[in-house]
This record gives C-alpha cells, sequence and structure tokens, in this order.
C-alpha cells in the first residue's frame, strides 16, 4: 500500500469514535470510497457490519455505538425511548415485563432505519416505533447518555413517561406502567407542561394526568390544564375497568368496587 494510501487510513482511524459503525457517507467526508473501503477490508483494516457498514477491526461495537452512528452520521431522529430511557436514567426500576431484555427505540415521524442495523443480532431484543407523537418535537428537550467515550441522545424523564403511555397495549401493560409511574415524583413541571401542550394523542394526555393524579405526585399541582386540548369523548384505555368522570378514561376498578 502507498504511503498516500497509509497516510489516509491513518487519518480515518485518528478520526473515527471507537466502538461505533462506520457508514459509506462518514467514509466519504474522510476521502474513502466505496472502493477503497473494501480494499480497506482486504487488507485486514476494516471489518464489515453488514451491508454498507464498516468498524474497525478488532473493535467491539455494542447497540449503543450503531445507535450512536445513526444519530450522529446518518442524522435519524431515533432515540432510546420510553422505559428503556428511564432505566439508562436510573429511573426503570421495575423489570417484571422483560425490558432488560429489549431496548426501545422511538422515530420521529416515519423513518426507515438501515438494513445493517436491523439485521444484525445486538446481543438484545430492538424495538424500534415511529411515532409523530408531539408537535414541535425539535424544540422539545433531550437527554443523552455517556457510552464508552461518546454520547447517545435519549428522551429525558418526562418525555419518556409520555412514550411509555404511548405504548400501552393491553391491561397488563398499563398496570406495569402504573408501578413505574409511581417512581416519576421528581418530573420537571416546565417540561411536563410543554410536553402536554405539545402532545398529538388525547390519549395520552389523559392518561399521563390520571397516573399523575393517581400516584399524587407533588409537581401535579403546577401543572395548567387549561392550554391543554384533552379532546371530547370517552376513551377505552382499561378493558373491564371504570369511567374516570374527570378525564373520561376507563381505568382500573378501585378495589372495593373489585371486590363486590
Amino acid at each position: 500500500m502507498s504511503s498516500h494510501k497509509i497516510s489516509k487510513v491513518n487519518q480515518m482511524l485518528q478520526n473515527l469514535v471507537p466502538g461505533t459503525v462506520l457508514t459509506p457517507a462518514w467514509l466519504a467526508d474522510q476521502g474513502v470510497s466505496k472502493d477503497l473501503a473494501r480494499r480497506y477490508v482486504a487488507s485486514g483494516w476494516l471489518e464489515r457490519v453488514g451491508r454498507g457498514a464498516y468498524m474497525r477491526t478488532g473493535d467491539s461495537v455494542d447497540w449503543q455505538g450503531a445507535v450512536h452512528t445513526l444519530q450522529s452520521q446518518l442524522g435519524l431522529t431515533v432515540h432510546v425511548a420510553g422505559l428503556s430511557a428511564l432505566q439508562l436514567k436510573g429511573l426503570g426500576h421495575y423489570l417484571s415485563m422483560g425490558e432488560q431484555d429489549s431496548i426501545l427505540l422511538f422515530s420521529d415521524g416515519s423513518e426507515r432505519l438501515p438494513t445493517w442495523f436491523t439485521v444484525k443480532d445486538w446481543g438484545v431484543e430492538i424495538v424500534h416505533r415511529c411515532a409523530h407523537l408531539f408537535d414541535s418535537s425539535g424544540n422539545l428537550p433531550w437527554a443523552s447518555v455517556e457510552h464508552k467515550g461518546f454520547r447517545i441522545r435519549v428522551s429525558p424523564p418526562e418525555r419518556a413517561a409520555f412514550e411509555m403511555l404511548y405504548c400501552i397495549a393491553d391491561n397488563a401493560a398499563f398496570d406495569h406502567t402504573r408501578t413505574v409511574f409511581e417512581g416519576l415524583g421528581s418530573l420537571r413541571p416546565q417540561e411536563v407542561q410543554k410536553l402536554l401542550e405539545a402532545c398529538r394523542s388525547v390519549r395520552v394526555k389523559r392518561l399521563f394526568l390520571w397516573m399523575a393524579k393517581d400516584c399524587a405526585h407533588p409537581w401535579l399541582k403546577y401543572i395548567d390544564p387549561d392550554p391543554v386540548d384533552l379532546g371530547s369523548g370517552k376513551r377505552v384505555v382499561y378493558e373491564g375497568g371504570e369511567l374516570d368522570g374527570e378525564l373520561l378514561i376507563t381505568v382500573p376498578r378501585r378495589k372495593e368496587d373489585a371486590d363486590v
């Protein structure tokens, strides 16, 4: 290999973030064409992660490094969401439904993840959902977590709570989410207010307010419901439950009623 090509390799290796995937777009920014990338594979500098994706030979890339690539190199809105985000922030203490073996990712609206990411076994189940849950999503707050020297974008606890409610599909999920919500007594009311006003789902907003009320979280008294569009009509959320007269959603029956 010529000294020029070796110099280019060295530049690429200096600029890469260890533990992450290298995409053709990033390699192109380093002056590495697709053909040259194939030569680097043949020469042992790079290994293939999947179709159109590479990593430094001998490097170890986990799902966090792959998500970092999706966010930083491809500019996707995908982020760690819901209970997975709460767990990364130390707030998801209840793992009775197997979430420790899965990672929830959200994208803001329709977004397709590359095949190299979706096909590879990252050691955990990756669940990806596309949901335009908030208006003006770019103006809402984000959080991040550090991993192996780089950072990945995750939902802050307030946003994660909304995403967790969005994913409720049955009574068991409702009960589990209610248990997790019990531990969210330190949410920031200013951020909750922003999200309530920006949330596009009437069902999620009603659920959020009901959960906060049922858990008697102290921050609820600082929330102004007047600017929040709660829609009209009843919503069946909990099968076989009772109707909450204020928020017009079905919720678990009170114990004294259930015993009758």
